[in-house]
């Protein structure tokens, strides 16, 4: 009968060794506090910097859609940053062209007609998403 008791001690006690800890509770018991602090305020700048990086990302793609031709937002939604970026890209490939084709016509005066074109001219040569 004691021998009985022994084994379920030995047991339990290598149940409790062999129980494992979390990761948070054995860095915390590990670490000092002022450590943890200092982790948590790296933490906390890490994110209002990345928090302003965003921030900034999207008041540029804002300010990038003003300035794309309104007839492209026909759409009552804002679009997407990659379909801000392939309007964008549609746009200056249309403005490329339009240069390309005063240049080649009117060698002397190649600046001339570029001041004049509308957003319906760009709107002909761009592709609708």
């Amino acid at each position: 009968m004691e021998k009985m008791k022994i084994q379920a001690q030995q047991q339990t006690a290598t149940k409790i060794m062999n129980k494992k800890k979390s990761p948070t509770e054995s860095i915390a018991k590990r670490t000092p506090p002022s450590i943890i602090q200092v982790e948590k305020t790296r933490r906390v700048a890490a994110n209002a910097r990345e928090r302003r990086r965003m921030n900034g990302l999207n008041t540029a793609f804002d300010r990038l859609r003003t300035v794309l031709p309104s007839s492209m937002f026909q759409q009552q939604r804002r679009f997407s940053k990659y379909e801000t970026l392939q309007m964008a890209q549609s746009y200056i490939a249309a403005l490329q062209s339009i240069l390309n084709h005063n240049t080649s016509s009117d060698n002397d005066h190649s600046f001339t007609n570029v001041s004049s074109t509308t957003d319906e001219d760009m709107d002909d040569q761009t592709v609708n998403y």
